[in-house]
């Protein structure tokens, strides 16, 4: 095997604490991928493998890091102790040689191991590189490039992958990508759901998921992992619209991503409490799978799009494209959860510019505005977020006044606050029960109550002694007392 010098630090605390514990072993992945372009990280992976009985390692690195691990079998058994700062991953060898379990790894640049006995037992400044694939050379041209294509073949997720690399690092693929991926990306459709979506879920969690999702589409990944957005380029632009439907939905999610993610602290700030504190998934937060809500936000247009007096119209394409979104998100692995925030955030995403339009006409009345907040929740402020990154990729003309319509973002979250948010009820169902003379709770106890908090909120109910009032004139058959 070829070796190479480097003058970088391998150097970690974790590493040297539990080198005593092996006989053979290496730093593998991207542990000395990330040391070799010198990027650092709050949470450390270190991935290791030893020709060691995995038993004693395991022993010893309990004692030694007082923490406990778990096992993983799959094609090989992993061996993983966690703390808030590190993950470290032990396994045999995938193969009989170090060499044979390189050559099944995904790309050259995660190919690259270290010898961990020399590492330490080395008294000059220098760390032994074993570089059968030429990973560190690709690391310089800053490649991605595939050990070979039987290792996308043989794992189709592996390009979902590669495009993920690339955007991270800020690479480009290396020929051979994407003449292997061009071959093989049917076999994508044969890969497991679980695999796909852990993939996306790390796409969605980079700053770049928007660069990320142009990648798809150039290299044919979109229909395979996304096929109900496979109709959205078939619709041109028209009315308001400066761009066909796919590349309005790509610019939604980088304007979501770059001016609502980066820039809310600074421009929405109200949104961080509601926002971004939600976890829909272990490692998914809701601010990042909104990312994937705006990308299918209008999935309904394609099969609602009309013609009437020379401009499209799409009709219910917001309650059409709420559907397919929340089946398309179960199917993709991503649970009830966040399936129903995708549904909500969809069902209701034109009523922020139905509001405007009314606010520009001087006709907003509060019940809209609490109708709005009632039926969008617990995602009405999701659903604020993307309204401004929809505007935003309509056309250049309203990216530039967008403005305009943040201050009426704005006006609508201080309702929020000032009318709703500690919004409670002045009478409780068993005192509606009284003033009706109902013996037992019915449905109407609960029409009665949703009724009595819609006029609080819009100031028309204010005292107890209203509110008995309301009860009190409130009509309902005969036949529910009992």
């Amino acid at each position: 095997m070829e070796k190479r010098v480097c003058k970088l630090n391998f150097y970690h605390p974790v590493i040297e604490k539990i080198e005593s514990c092996f006989e053979k072993a290496y730093l593998v992945g991207g542990f000395v991928r990330d040391k070799l372009l010198g990027i650092s990280k709050d949470t450390v992976d270190i991935d290791i493998v030893t020709v060691d009985e995995l038993l004693k390692v395991k022993e010893c690195i309990s004692k030694v890091l007082k923490a406990s691990s778990f096992t993983f079998e799959k094609e090989k058994t992993v061996i993983t102790f966690l703390s808030d700062k590190f993950r470290l991953d032990i396994s045999n060898l995938h193969g009989k040689t170090l060499e044979e379990d390189l050559l099944k790894r995904d790309f050259t640049i995660n190919a690259i191991a270290v010898d961990l006995k020399k590492l330490f037992s080395s008294s000059n400044d220098y760390i032994f590189l074993i570089d059968p694939f030429g990973g560190f050379e690709d690391l310089k041209k800053r490649l991605i490039r595939p050990i070979n294509e039987k290792s996308l073949r043989d794992d189709p997720v592996r390009i979902i992958r590669g495009v993920r690399f690339k955007i991270l690092l800020q690479f480009d693929y290396h020929p051979s990508f994407l003449n292997y991926s061009k071959k093989i990306l049917e076999k994508l459709k044969e890969s497991p759901t679980e695999r796909i979506k852990e993939e996306l879920i790390k796409i969605l969690r980079i700053d770049k998921t928007s660069e990320a999702l142009k990648d798809f589409n150039y290299i044919g990944i979109f229909p395979l992992v996304f096929p109900e957005l496979v109709s959205l380029e078939s619709v041109y632009p028209s009315g308001v619209h400066e761009y066909n439907l796919k590349e309005h939905t790509l610019k939604t999610v980088e304007f979501f991503e770059k001016f609502c993610l980066k820039e809310k602290d600074k421009i929405l700030l109200e949104f961080s409490e509601k926002v971004g504190q939600n976890e829909l998934l272990p490692t998914l937060l809701d601010s990042h799978f909104l990312k994937l809500v705006a990308l299918y936000h209008d999935v309904g247009k394609p099969s609602t799009v009309n013609k009437r007096n020379g401009r499209l119209t799409f009709y219910n394409h917001d309650k059409v494209g709420a559907k397919i979104t929340k089946d398309a998100f179960l199917r993709l692995g991503f649970g009830k959860k966040a399936a129903s925030l995708g549904f909500k955030v969809i069902k209701n995403h034109l009523r922020p510019f139905f509001l405007y339009e009314l606010f520009k006409k001087e006709k907003l009345s509060d019940k809209a505005i609490y109708n709005f907040f009632k039926n969008a929740e617990p995602y009405s402020f999701h659903t604020l977020l993307h309204s401004v990154a929809d505007w935003m990729a309509t056309s250049k003309k309203m990216e530039c006044e967008v403005s305009n319509f943040i201050k009426f973002i704005h006006f609508l979250l201080r309702f929020y606050r000032e009318r709703l948010e500690n919004l409670k009820p002045l009478l409780s169902g068993k005192e509606i029960m009284e003033i009706k003379g109902f013996d037992k709770p019915n449905k109407y106890v609960g029409k009665i109550k949703e009724k009595l908090l819609e006029l609080q909120a819009i100031g028309k109910v204010k005292t107890v002694k209203d509110a008995v009032n309301f009860v009190k004139g409130y009509t309902c058959e005969n036949s529910i007392k009992s």
